[in-house]
């Protein structure tokens, strides 16, 4: 019974939790080859608690402009001080269909692009839980600088 009790205590959320917010900052090749590509993606991780969070891991998959593009995880581990924000850098793995399908999506007129961000992030301070999140937006691909009128 005390070892049920132990791990409940370590597995829970703290009281007053808020689930922070997921974003994608950017995505980079890393290695293209016929049937994988490999891409660096930055994830900004918001901590809207009044206390410092620790996450030691994440596991998400990617959606882009509604169709599935790729899995990633990471093993870095990170703080993120209370009301603030960190940036980590995850691998995402996609298969030549999610690829081609997502070139067959884009135009060169395309300067926007739609995100899914679905996964767990597995917290270790100030306790041992997993936080499920699921978050949406835009990537916009514009850097052109704005036409003057």
């Amino acid at each position: 019974m005390l070892i049920v009790a132990a791990v409940t205590a370590c597995s829970t959320m703290p009281k007053d939790f808020e689930t922070p917010k997921f974003g994608i900052a950017d995505i980079a090749p890393k290695d293209v080859a016929v049937f994988e590509q490999r891409f660096d993606v930055q994830l900004r991780i918001q901590n809207p608690n009044n206390f410092d969070l620790g996450i030691n891991g994440i596991r998400f998959q990617i959606d882009l402009n509604e169709k599935e593009f790729g899995n990633g995880m990471s093993g870095q581990a990170v703080t993120i001080p209370r009301f603030s924000s960190e940036m980590i850098t995850a691998e995402v793995i996609t298969g030549l269909g999610g690829f081609l399908r997502q070139m067959q999506e884009m135009s060169a007129s395309a300067t926007k692009l739609r995100y899914r961000l679905k996964g767990k992030a597995f917290a270790q301070a100030p306790s041992n839980f997993t936080i499920p999140f699921d978050e949406s937006g835009e990537i916009d691909f514009n850097l052109a600088p704005p036409a003057e009128k």
